[in-house]
C-alpha cells in the first residue's frame, strides 16, 4: 500500500493558543509500509490542554519507534497491539493527572489513532475526535464519547438536535482528566483509492459530511499538494462560519 497525506491545524477564531497536537509517521518493515496517524485535542475548557495533547503525541511517537517493530514479529500482533495501546493510555492517564495534581490544575486530551498496515487499519479512540473513511460515500469509523451522543443512542435526542445541543462538547472520558480510561479498539480492511481522515471536533462542527466528502473524494487527491490544498480550504470554511474551537485534521490517501 502507498500513501500520500497532509495535515492542517489552526487555533480557530476564538482561541489564544492551539491546544491540538497531530502526528503522522511512516516506516518500512519486511518490505511492508506502515503509517501511524494520531489526532489529540487538548481540552479547551481545562488549563494547559496543549500540554496533555503534546505529551500523548510524544508517547505515540516513541511507541511507533520502540514498540511497534517488536509487535510486528508476533503471530498474535492484533491482541498485543491493543494491549500495548491500552498500557500506553493507562500510563499517560496517570502521568497527566499527576502533573495536573502537582501543579494544581486539571488537564486532559482526546485521542484518535489509526495504524495502517498492508491490508488492515487498527484504531484506538477516546473522546470526541473522529475518524472517517471516504470513497464513493463517507463513513464515520468512531462514535463520539459524549453526553449528547449517549442521549442520541438512547433515543432522547435526534442527530439534528445533537448538533445544536449546548452540551455537545461534554465528554464521557478523556486521557488525563478521567479516573479511569476505557479505550475503544477497532480494525477494518484497508482499501486502495480511499481517504482516511482524522479530525478534532472543531473540524466537523461547521461543515457537513457532504461537504467533507466533496472536498476529499479520492479521485481529485492525486498528490500531497492537492490534499493540503483541500484541507486548508475546509479549515478556512470552518473559520468563516465562526468556529471558535481549534481546528485540526489529517487526511491519508491510499493507492
Amino acid at each position: 500500500m502507498e500513501y500520500v497525506f497532509a495535515c492542517c491545524t489552526d487555533k480557530g477564531a476564538g482561541r489564544k493558543r492551539n491546544q491540538d497536537a497531530l502526528l503522522v509517521k511512516q516506516a518500512v518493515c519486511k518490505k511492508e509500509r506502515f503509517l501511524l496517524a494520531v489526532v489529540c485535542d487538548g481540552m479547551g475548557g481545562l488549563m494547559k490542554g496543549e500540554v496533555a495533547s503534546t505529551a500523548l503525541i510524544h508517547a505515540f511517537s516513541e511507541w511507533f519507534e520502540q514498540e511497534l517493530p517488536h509487535l510486528l514479529l508476533l503471530s498474535c500482533m492484533e491482541t498485543e497491539l491493543y494491549r500495548s495501546w491500552n498500557q500506553l493510555l493507562q500510563s499517560m492517564n496517570r502521568n497527566i493527572a499527576f502533573y495536573g495534581d502537582r501543579n494544581h490544575f486539571q488537564l486532559g486530551t482526546t485521542v484518535t489513532a489509526l495504524l495502517f498496515t498492508e491490508k488492515k487499519y487498527y484504531m484506538v479512540h477516546v473522546g470526541d475526535s473522529r475518524a472517517y473513511e471516504i470513497g464513493k460515500s463517507i463513513r464515520q469509523l468512531t462514535i463520539d464519547q459524549t453526553v449528547v451522543q449517549q442521549e442520541v443512542e438512547r433515543g432522547i435526542l435526534t442527530q439534528v438536535e445533537a448538533r445544536k445541543d449546548g452540551r455537545r462538547n461534554v465528554l464521557l472520558q478523556c486521557v488525563g482528566a478521567s479516573e479511569e480510561v476505557v479505550p475503544v479498539f477497532h480494525r477494518g480492511e484497508l482499501h486502495k483509492n480511499m481517504v482516511y481522515m482524522l479530525c478534532c471536533d472543531g473540524f466537523w462542527h461547521e461543515v457537513s459530511e457532504k461537504e467533507i466528502r466533496r472536498a476529499l473524494r479520492p479521485s481529485i487527491l492525486k498528490d500531497e499538494t492537492l490534499v493540503t490544498k483541500q484541507l486548508n480550504r475546509l479549515v478556512r470554511l470552518n473559520k468563516v462560519r465562526g468556529e471558535q474551537d481549534d481546528i485540526s485534521v489529517i487526511a491519508v490517501r491510499t493507492f
